[in-house]
């Protein structure tokens, strides 16, 4: 095996983690929209998820992936022979590198020679697939894989950085991003914070959806009640979803008929549940679990309002600009969300969209009455949001600009 020899094609390589994933739906739309573009990408993941429930598009994208665990055990040690013959002052020189970079903790440092050795298995699959360029989403063990296969392979390598692994724990973040050959990421508070971090051009490429896909589902004007105030997130800290559950309690002792639906499921149901019951709103809150998202741009057309309150958790954790905002201005539902991280570059407060100060639910609140009791409002929210999807989050536009960079490596 002579990797100086091989004909590297035009062909990217997308590394990811675990994948698909339930709620990496704005990744699932980047390479469909890319594959009808340039239909020269593979799919490597790093793991299988849990089974889920997925559309017809990603269950044909699903037979193409090549995962690289389970790792089979004789190709697994005879491209590492290789590798090492081939030229080991560089698969030790790269493993001494990695392993000598600040880890919080040993077992940090045990996961990054795990993720080496994932990306030693790699190179076999990227190699015989004629890829000149790997692009790893997530700054984290993916963005690991992707330096170490593009090494051996002597090829380039980027990354798109998202939230959790910019924010919580991050390991080698500098090395990953310098090494690469270009870096985006999806909101400019997150560009700004890196630039600053890194001294690294960092590229701003928004997350986007196929237009085609939502219906316009406009104001609703049926008279009917209760109304509908949906939203839809992970169970997690950094949702807020205790705030909105507050806000809901006070809304309904104003007296405001409606129902509150959040879909997804999480770590923080059993405390959501507790919230529910302590503010007597078994009848009034629901929590529906995990949903396709298919059923999720369905649900849509049901609500009235939606509702994202956003906080930073105590890890540090945070959302960008949530896909979730993205798909129901889309559909001209007017939204509500907070003050924070990359959900200004969506949503300017009174024009298409509310926006209040994290972890308050009286102003939260005050918020949703005050589009619930004005019709006016709701239109002119919702016809803006659709316009600002429009504008900055279609994904065929968007699309675009990480192609341009694709086509410099």
């Amino acid at each position: 095996m002579h990797f100086k020899k091989k004909h590297f094609g035009k062909k990217i390589a997308y590394v990811l983690g675990t994948y698909p994933y339930l709620t990496t739906t704005f990744i699932d739309r980047e390479i469909m929209a890319i594959e009808k573009k340039r239909k020269n990408i593979i799919l490597i993941a790093i793991r299988k998820p849990a089974p889920f429930e997925t559309n017809h598009e990603m269950q044909k994208l699903k037979k193409h992936i090549k995962y690289i665990l389970p790792v089979s055990w004789i190709p697994f040690l005879k491209i590492n022979i290789i590798l090492i013959v081939l030229n080991p002052i560089k698969y030790f020189g790269l493993l001494f590198f990695l392993l000598s970079r600040h880890h919080k903790t040993a077992i940090d440092r045990l996961k990054t020679l795990f993720h080496f050795f994932e990306g030693t298995y790699a190179v076999e699959l990227i190699r015989r697939n004629s890829v000149r360029h790997i692009h790893a989403h997530f700054a984290d063990r993916a963005a690991v894989v992707a330096m170490v296969a593009a090494r051996f392979l002597k090829i380039t390598y980027s990354l798109t950085a998202h939230a959790n692994d910019i924010y919580v724990s991050p390991i080698m973040l500098k090395e990953k991003i310098r090494n690469a050959k270009f870096v985006t990421t999806c909101t400019s508070y997150n560009k700004k914070y890196l630039e600053h971090l890194t001294g690294q051009r960092i590229e701003l490429v928004y997350h986007g959806i196929d237009l085609k896909d939502l219906k316009l589902y406009g104001i609703k004007k049926s008279n009917k009640k209760p109304v509908l105030i949906l939203s839809v997130g992970q169970l997690k800290e950094k949702k807020g979803f205790p705030f909105l559950i507050k806000a809901c309690h006070l809304l309904k002792k104003r007296g405001y008929n409606f129902i509150c639906e959040i879909i997804g499921e999480g770590p923080e149901r059993s405390n959501l549940e507790k919230l529910i019951y302590d503010f007597s709103l078994e009848d009034t809150v629901i929590l529906s679990g995990s949903v396709s998202n298919k059923k999720v741009l369905d649900r849509y057309q049901y609500a009235t309002i939606f509702v994202l309150s956003c906080i930073p958790a105590k890890n540090n954790d945070r959302d960008g600009i949530p896909n979730v905002l993205i798909e129901a201005m889309g559909c001209q539902v007017p939204v509500i969300s907070t003050k924070f991280s990359g959900i200004p570059e969506i949503i300017e407060d009174g024009v298409n969209g509310l926006l209040v100060d994290p972890a308050n639910e009286k102003a939260l609140a005050d918020a949703m009455s005050g589009l619930l009791d004005n019709a006016r409002i709701q239109k002119k929210i919702a016809q803006n949001g659709r316009i600002t999807i429009e504008k900055k989050f279609d994904i065929n536009k968007n699309i675009e600009q990480l192609l341009k960079l694709f086509n410099q490596t």
